[in-house]
């Protein structure tokens, strides 16, 4: 896997669209305890839908759901957004590490569940064998691969 995060800054926005074109999955993170960040989801869908494939997997995360107390964003004000976008949708908190690593492997789960489905429908139609996926762990320590911009 191989993660790029712009940190919605605008500066990014120009080489962001290059990034689309081969995007298999792309998170989405507004702050609930800013509005505007939450604002700008919209704004992002937009660039996805005009930049992406059509059959990008995408998902909302509403992060530093730790700072309840600083909500600006409901739960359900950002699950509306997801359903009416048919996207999912999770509360996280980078710093408290709740439903990260589960937002990632979601996210995971489903490119590969569609690469698959896609391997299987063009078996089918005559253009080639299976192919099986399997794990293979490096002994890194880490198996995310980040590139901060």
């Amino acid at each position: 896997l191989n993660f790029r995060d712009t940190a919605g800054q605008e500066r990014f926005r120009t080489i962001t669209t290059a990034y689309y074109r081969g995007a298999m999955g792309i998170m989405l993170v507004y702050d609930i305890t800013n509005e505007k960040s939450f604002d700008n989801i919209k704004n992002w869908i937009r660039n996805i839908e005009e930049h992406a494939s059509s059959d990008v997997e995408r998902m909302i995360l509403g992060n530093k759901c730790d700072m309840n107390e600083k909500r600006q964003v409901s739960k359900e004000k950002g699950e509306k957004l997801a359903i009416d976008y048919g996207i999912k949708f999770l509360e996280t908190s980078a710093k408290s590490s709740i439903n990260v690593e589960e937002a990632f492997f979601t996210l995971a789960r489903d490119i590969m569940t569609k690469l698959n489905r896609k391997m299987n429908d063009s078996s089918s139609s005559g253009a080639g064998g299976p192919v099986k996926i399997t794990e293979n762990r490096s002994k890194k320590s880490s198996f995310f691969r980040c590139t901060l911009l």
